[in-house]
């Protein structure tokens, strides 16, 4: 079950048991979230979604891990975190240039985390951690996998 007011980083299945599409997910409901990513249409020609899609994450077939990053408070509203993400470029940022060959949802999410933090709506500790926790949850439940039990929920020992 969601918690309103959660926010979440979301890996869902790309079916290879080893890559996620990743995803901030502000949840509105006990099952659905506001979905805020980048995205590529399999063109190479990175966007992020707007306006943001729901996303049912309880009854989802592709989900592989919830893990809650932080907690709306404050000033802070959906509408405050989508303009904050909205704004990220489509590029690697400089930051990670050494680390990164390319751009990808995964590069977004890690700057995404950078954008939440450095705006005060969540407290992260190290994001390379955070990126590699988030990993782990989802390996350990992939869709494709025949050990896959649906949506599962975390909470972040790096983000909050």
């Amino acid at each position: 079950m969601l918690n309103v007011g959660d926010i979440l980083a979301v890996l869902y299945s790309r079916g290879d048991g080893e890559t996620f599409h990743w995803a901030i997910c502000l949840p509105i409901s006990t099952r659905n979230a506001v979905k805020l990513h980048a995205k590529d249409p399999g063109l190479g020609h990175w966007f992020f979604e707007y306006p943001p899609p729901e996303d049912d994450l309880v009854g989802s077939k592709i989900v592989c891990a919830a893990i809650k990053i932080g907690k709306l408070a404050g000033d802070f509203d959906i509408a405050a975190v989508e303009n904050i993400l909205q704004a990220i470029p489509m590029k690697v940022p400089a930051l990670d240039a050494e680390i990164e060959p390319r751009f990808s949802c995964r590069v977004w999410f890690k700057e995404a985390v950078r954008q939440l933090a450095y705006a005060g709506v969540i407290t992260c500790t190290d994001v390379y951690a955070l990126e590699n926790e988030c990993n782990e949850y989802a390996r350990g439940n992939d869709a494709s996998q025949a050990s896959y039990v649906g949506y599962m929920y975390h909470v972040s020992q790096y983000s909050s």
